[in-house]
């Protein structure tokens, strides 16, 4: 048996996860040769299948056990050491002055056994380090004594430390949430096509398999934009705590995360059409190191709905300083003749600029309204077509620090080199008044309650 590394072990239950691995490669290769699978089945009798599964079950368990004893997990002063690998050994160094956020996530399987997974996001790194499994006592514990840490509190008070108080600020009801849900356009049109597309595949081709493989992605995508989404953000709670605003959510798998004081770069709000008249919108984040929420919703999501009152006041906690109607109310309007470059999508286009934050607006049926702080800004840079030149236009984008880009389109060609200038001032500016990003700084919101 290989030597086990220092430090603690994950808990017990870990290896039944890991055991999986054997039995997901044997699905591998029947999904890969499916005639061949089926011609096996054909001759498989009870007695030789349960002579396979008693073959196949000693491996599987003896290759969790294994994984469970050569990981494990060693805190230092400095750093967070995580030692994984059978047969190749890694030992992941995670500084502690580094570590941007803490989330727990407890699937439903895993709540029934009482663990919990622990994610770590440190700054430099593009995918997060995790602890998979831990006593739920202990992740708690584990994460509070991360963060206390990472805040420079001493080794020897940090764990000590405990979770740091909390306050509540907004609970999305369990009927706004379905309400937004079925106003969203795209998971009716899934659902549409879900129930043309299969029967009329399968009248045109009089076979079921073709029917069947175009209703099974439809299907997932229903369930994705539907009730799966319900599931995900249901119980939606935003709380603020001297760590950042902490997120709660999930039905079936619950997930606890952090939004971390000074690292959000970009603000997005999201108002489908639908949800216009009621006053909603969808606040997402652009984080540094947590992706594009774009493409990964449960990368950077604070509010799934909200009105827009609430989500103001949720927004300042995250920005201190930024007025969320001072902000879109310094939206213009592109000049008339950008008719010529988009005659109907020039309508959704806008840009402002307040002492806070630069503002760009796109979108007619889906409005997103983007939001990117002064000290944030990485570059700014004009571009400008041929089409966009005839027509005196130009764009002025923005890098910023989560990777992402807000384009303010079609702007007075005058007026975007003025903006080019004036920004890449008012990013220096805002770089240099910028506060420390530091943990456990803020506040404690619930002092002198």
């Amino acid at each position: 048996m290989p030597r086990r590394p220092e430090g603690t072990p994950l808990h017990p239950v870990t290896p039944w996860r890991r055991a999986w691995a054997p039995l997901a490669a044997l699905l591998a290769f029947v999904a890969h040769d499916a005639q061949q699978a089926r011609e096996w089945s054909a001759h498989l009798t009870a007695g030789w299948a349960t002579l396979g599964l008693l073959v196949l079950l000693p491996p599987a368990a003896a290759y969790g056990f294994l994984t469970w004893w050569c990981t494990s997990y060693l805190v230092t002063d400095t750093e967070l050491r995580i030692h994984t690998g059978l047969l190749f050994r890694r030992t992941a160094h995670i500084r502690l002055d580094r570590v941007q956020a803490v989330d727990v996530a407890r699937p439903l399987l895993a709540r029934v056994a009482g663990v919990a997974k622990l994610k770590l996001d440190a700054v430099g790194t593009e995918s997060k380090d995790e602890l998979a499994f831990l006593g739920e006592r202990d992740a708690v514990a584990l994460r509070a004594e991360l963060l206390a840490r990472a805040a420079g509190i001493a080794p020897e008070a940090a764990t000590e430390a405990g979770e740091a108080p909390s306050r509540e600020l907004l609970r999305v009801p369990l009927r706004t949430l379905v309400t937004s849900v079925a106003l969203l356009g795209a998971g009716w049109g899934t659902l549409l096509a879900l129930l043309v597309m299969p029967p009329l595949i399968y009248l045109a081709s009089d076979s079921v398999w073709p029917a069947l493989a175009t209703a099974f992605p439809l299907a997932g995508g229903v369930w994705a934009s539907g009730a799966g989404r319900v599931i995900r953000e249901f119980d939606w709670t935003v709380a603020e705590s001297p760590d950042g605003l902490r997120l709660d959510s999930g039905l079936l798998d619950r997930r606890h995360a952090t939004v971390p004081p000074g690292r959000v770069q970009a603000v997005h709000l999201v108002e489908p059409l639908l949800w216009r008249r009621r006053g909603w919108t969808r606040v997402e984040l652009e984080i540094a190191g947590a992706g594009n929420p774009a493409k990964d919703d449960s990368g950077g999501l604070l509010l799934p709905v909200a009105p827009w009152p609430q989500a103001a006041a949720v927004l300042a906690r995250v920005l201190p300083g930024v007025d969320l109607h001072a902000a879109t109310a310094a939206l213009t309007p592109v000049p008339r003749r950008a008719r010529w470059c988009a005659p109907v999508a020039r309508r959704g286009y806008g840009q402002g600029v307040t002492g806070e934050v630069f503002v760009t607006r796109r979108g007619l049926l889906k409005r997103r309204t983007t939001l990117v702080p002064h000290a944030k800004v990485q570059s700014v840079r004009l571009e400008q077509g041929p089409w966009q030149r005839r027509h005196r236009l130009a764009d002025v984008s923005l890098d910023h620090g989560a990777g992402g880009t807000a384009r303010a389109r079609l702007r007075d060609v005058r007026e975007a080199h003025a903006l080019l200038s004036a920004q890449a001032e008012r990013s220096r500016t805002g770089r240099r008044k910028a506060a420390p990003e530091r943990w456990l700084t803020a506040p404690d919101p619930t002092a002198g309650r």
